[in-house]
């Protein structure tokens, strides 16, 4: 099973099922070959779309079916080619290109260039779950439908929201589909349940833009700029920086005893919680030296197991740093590690 991308004339092998509405995709299996054409391609790409699949025909002799599929007129046999790569997706026209880029130490790697993508889960047109696909819709909260999913993917989080009238059939895969983008990436991206009613924190997201980026780096910034001043604060603004003098410099024990300080006022001024006291009703096990596993379940899948910020868990209280704990999607049980 193969999938290429039209490209000036040429095919181009791609590995995921992204499907631009500006291009035309040959998706080669071997005694079927399909041609799917979008909604918005240009004359020429159809062409040389048609041609690419005669042309892989007769390098095998000429036995394969060519099939052209137009955008929302996908077949049954398509659908089940497709579903063995993956998660269909229908993006709009110029996103093709942002979405196939790998990921870097939590951010994209064309991390200035990446545009937020809001998709649709519906059931209702499609004759089974397994031929479901994912539909690029407007980023925004007038997109939003009670009877649907959506999936919002935002570069480093991922966001799944629930209409209140949706069916079992799209929370699953909407579910799914979050995971598979999560699992993919190199970051902490962890997908996020938002139902319709309780989703201040998924319209604010989309009130925001698809041009807006949020880093990790930016998020906890922002976390220390809301936090109130403590006792620590006010001691790390009056220390002046230190000079050498004429007599010699700073010695080390002068600057052990300014950083004692610093963690003692710390220490008593730590707000909700005070570094090195966590709440013990969370399980807490060794962290393993090989793959995660689930201490209840045992399980390893990846994409089962998710990790999230453990605001009861205060490593450090200037500036605040917290631990990670991590949830079970298969048995629900969280835990942190030592």
């Amino acid at each position: 099973m193969k999938l290429f991308l039209v490209d000036q004339g040429n095919l181009v092998l791609i590995e995921k099922p992204i499907f631009s509405m500006g291009d035309v995709y040959v998706l080669d299996d071997v005694n079927t070959i399909y041609v799917w054409i979008g909604s918005k391609c240009s004359v020429d790409e159809k062409t040389a779309g048609a041609a690419q699949a005669r042309t892989l025909d007769q390098q095998r002799g000429g036995a394969a079916k060519i099939i052209t599929v137009d955008e929302n007129q996908e077949t049954p046999g398509f659908m089940k080619a497709v579903s063995s790569m993956g998660a269909m997706k229908v993006v709009e026209k110029n996103y093709a290109k942002t979405l196939l880029k790998d990921v870097s130490t939590g951010d994209w790697a064309g991390f200035e260039e990446w545009s937020n993508i809001l998709y649709r889960v519906s059931a209702e047109e499609f004759d089974g779950i397994n031929s479901m696909k994912m539909i690029q819709v407007p980023f925004s909260k007038d997109t939003l439908d009670s009877e649907d999913c959506f999936v919002a993917d935002l570069g480093n989080k991922v966001y799944i929201w629930q209409g209140k009238t949706c069916n079992v059939k799209e929370k699953v895969k909407a579910g799914q589909w979050a995971r598979n983008i999560d699992a993919e990436r190199a970051g902490a991206q962890n997908e996020k349940i938002f139902e319709e009613g309780d989703d201040a924190e998924f319209l604010a997201a989309l009130d925001r833009g698809k041009d807006y980026k949020e880093s990790d780096a930016v998020q906890l910034r922002a976390e220390s700029e809301l936090e109130p001043e403590t006792v620590a604060d006010r001691i790390a603004a009056g220390i002046q920086p230190e000079f050498k003098s004429e007599v010699g410099e700073t010695t080390v024990d002068e600057i052990k005893a300014d950083i004692a300080q610093l963690k003692e006022a710390s220490a008593s001024s730590a707000g909700p919680g005070i570094p090195g006291q966590v709440d013990d009703s969370i399980l807490t096990v060794e962290k393993p030296e090989g793959r995660r596993r689930c201490p209840k379940c045992g399980i390893e899948d990846k994409m089962m197991i998710h990790e999230s910020v453990d605001k009861s868990n205060i490593i450090l209280d200037y500036p605040r740093v917290y631990g990670k704990m991590y949830h079970c999607g298969e048995c629900g049980i969280e835990w942190r590690e030592k």
